[in-house]
């Protein structure tokens, strides 16, 4: 297992990272793994190198966390836990965001069901519109100094904002972010023209979530007509969204570049990501032992160059104004034929 710094902190992580977004109740649409197979799960992780384990207080309504605090009795101390906060977790105004008073309510929570002292990371789950970003920074700040978290990260914020947040935290000299959390894979491509370049300006690392896109970069749907009861068969299912007649050209891409290293093409696209610039952990998550068993293949899947550009060439989208045309100044600078 290869491990990378967290952004520009001191912090090691594995390439590769769990989440617990499938453990708990089956009401949860994504949920459904009971305690005995997420212990087996982690285990399985830990042996392969995984020293990363990722979660949030609305998984299953906080019983993600339960189940992944038990599962990590007695082992604690060899692994990291990384936790959100920002949903809803109870019918009042203050149940939800990241407000002082909910941030305060929801670590302790957190704490509390994953029986443990601290977290490693600790991330605010989305932009709250509603709270002050001075306001959340020093409450994260001070949980920093209380002891309660040792890092703090963001979680599908767009560039602007992480400028901003970052530029608070300089600006009054309070803990900074060390990770942004982001969905990005082969198909839903987009970070990489705004979110990207501002993680590598402030020295956040990424950490990437549904690197699947649900599933989907798994291989298991063969055609436009995804089965009916699956997440991409039903479109009130559809989650994470993405372009799908994107998705169903890269397939046989995939297809073709996992027949070559005898691997699943799941691997192949999990693999894509750590050829990608920021990118810190790539986490990686299952219903059962048989798709994490197909995930881990990856740890030691290397591409080639060939690979790399046959992937590339196949999922690039066309850059937003105003990126077209602030490289297309750049290239004619290079050129000399700028005006």
């Amino acid at each position: 297992m290869e491990y990378r710094r967290l952004g520009q902190s001191g912090l090691k992580v594995s390439v590769y990272s769990f989440g617990a977004m499938t453990f708990g109740d089956s009401q949860w649409k994504l949920g459904g793994v009971d305690q005995h197979t997420a212990n087996e799960m982690i285990s399985m992780c830990i042996d392969a190198g995984i020293n990363l384990f990722d979660t949030a207080d609305v998984y299953s309504n906080g019983e993600a966390e339960v189940i992944l605090g038990k599962a990590l009795e007695g082992r604690r101390d060899q692994v990291l836990i990384a936790t959100k906060a920002r949903g809803a977790m109870g019918p009042g105004p203050n149940d939800h965001g990241l407000s002082r008073k909910h941030l305060y309510d929801a670590l302790h929570g957190s704490l509390k069901r994953l029986n443990t002292d601290y977290i490693d990371l600790y991330q605010v789950h989305s932009f709250d519109p509603e709270a002050p970003l001075e306001e959340t920074l020093y409450t994260l700040d001070q949980f920093v100094k209380d002891g309660k978290v040792r890092y703090i990260g963001l979680s599908n914020f767009a560039a602007w904002q992480i400028a901003k947040a970052c530029s608070i935290s300089e600006k009054c000299n309070l803990t900074k972010f060390t990770s942004a959390q982001m969905f990005y894979s082969l198909v839903c491509r987009e970070i990489e023209y705004e979110v990207i370049p501002a993680c590598l300006d402030y020295g956040l690392g990424i950490l990437v979530w549904s690197p699947l896109a649900g599933g989907f970069l798994s291989g298991k749907y063969k055609s436009t007509d995804a089965p009916k009861g699956t997440r991409y068969g039903d479109r009130e299912m559809w989650f994470p969204y993405f372009d799908r007649d994107l998705g169903f050209r890269t397939l046989p891409v995939l297809e073709e570049i996992a027949k070559k290293h005898a691997v699943p093409v799941s691997a192949v696209s999990l693999a894509w990501l750590k050829y990608q610039p920021a990118v810190s952990s790539i986490i990686i998550g299952a219903r059962n032992l048989d798709q994490l068993k197909q995930n881990l293949n990856a740890i030691d899947l290397e591409l080639d160059q060939e690979d790399l550009e046959k992937l590339d060439q196949t999922t690039k989208v066309q850059p937003p104004y105003p990126i077209w045309m602030i490289e297309l100044q750049h290239a004619r600078v290079r050129q000399g034929t700028a005006r």
